[in-house]
């Protein structure tokens, strides 16, 4: 029976495995968001990461000659499991992803925030401090806002999650 696995790549090399497991016949699933290049954060995406870096999913048999097929595909370092036996995932969480990478795409990815913008942090251990929102550091999610520390601003990095604008 089929079912969805977690292969680990090699570095930088989610792509490649991606197209190779596809050509040996497997169902495959690489999410990508919208990223940004250079330093400039404003403006659109430039173009689409991999949501999880060094990870996808493949879908597979593992009492089938697929299984070997993946495992030994160029760029597979190995599939996430226990005591060398793959673990797994369940259909709805796959889907649950697909969708989400799906619809950030469909829909664009807005930067909530622009720098300068006064935020509130809500979670965390600084939760309740106002700060100062100066960009975006990743695809997900990882921001960078300025707190005041004995007169002084001091740069932090949070998740964009856990910021509202401050009223």
């Amino acid at each position: 029976m089929r079912s969805w696995y977690v292969a680990k790549t090699k570095p930088r090399q989610e792509e490649q495995s991606s197209l190779v497991l596809a050509q040996r016949g497997l169902e495959v699933f690489l999410p990508k968001v919208a990223a940004w290049t250079g330093r400039r954060r404003s403006g659109p995406p430039s173009r689409l990461e991999p949501l999880f870096p060094g990870y996808l999913f493949a879908r597979l048999d593992l009492h089938a000659p697929e299984w070997l097929a993946a495992r030994s595909a160029p760029g597979v370092a190995y599939f996430l499991g226990a005591e060398g036996v793959p673990s797994p995932l369940p259909d709805d969480l796959v889907e649950a992803v697909r969708l989400r990478a799906d619809a950030q795409r469909r829909h664009g990815w807005r930067q909530p925030f622009q720098a300068g913008d006064r935020v509130l942090i809500t979670a965390g251990p600084l939760a309740g401090l106002e700060a100062v929102f100066d960009g975006t550091l990743s695809a997900s999610g990882r921001s960078r806002v300025f707190i005041a520390v004995l007169s002084r601003l001091v740069p932090v990095v949070i998740p964009v999650g856990f910021l509202r604008r401050a009223s």
